[in-house]
């Protein structure tokens, strides 16, 4: 099981290399690890971005994160699925384009927890 307290720099950078500058910064800006922030501040710009270019569907980071996404919701403690539903996958119900297209790339656990968005957020 990942817990919550596992989140940190290695987590993410062992995963996305291509992130490791991008999280140090956030953590030398912020004087700690905190994952919220962090996650939310590294991965919802750049999900945003990929969802709405083209080839989406296609694009291997955008398939990472949302494996990520996955492995998170299927094998974390509460507290790491509620980073994955609140901040992870709420910001992606601002827009049409990004909620619908995010939609069909949901695994079988993240779609359980974009179920319990619905219960407080309004489809865009």
């Amino acid at each position: 099981m990942i817990q919550y307290s596992d989140l940190n720099k290695e987590f993410i950078t062992d995963r996305f290399p291509e992130l490791k500058e991008q999280v140090e910064e956030e953590i030398e800006y912020l004087n700690e690890f905190l994952p919220h922030v962090i996650f939310g501040n590294v991965f919802n710009p750049l999900t945003v971005t990929l969802l709405k270019q083209d080839d989406y569907s296609n694009n291997i980071i955008l398939n990472r994160i949302f494996n990520m996404h996955e492995e998170l919701s299927s094998n974390g403690d509460f507290e790491t699925q509620n980073l994955v539903q609140v901040t992870l996958l709420e910001y992606l119900w601002d827009e049409n384009t990004t909620y619908n297209r995010a939609l069909e790339l949901l695994g079988e656990h993240t779609k359980k927890l974009w179920s319990c968005i619905e219960n407080y957020l309004s489809v865009p």
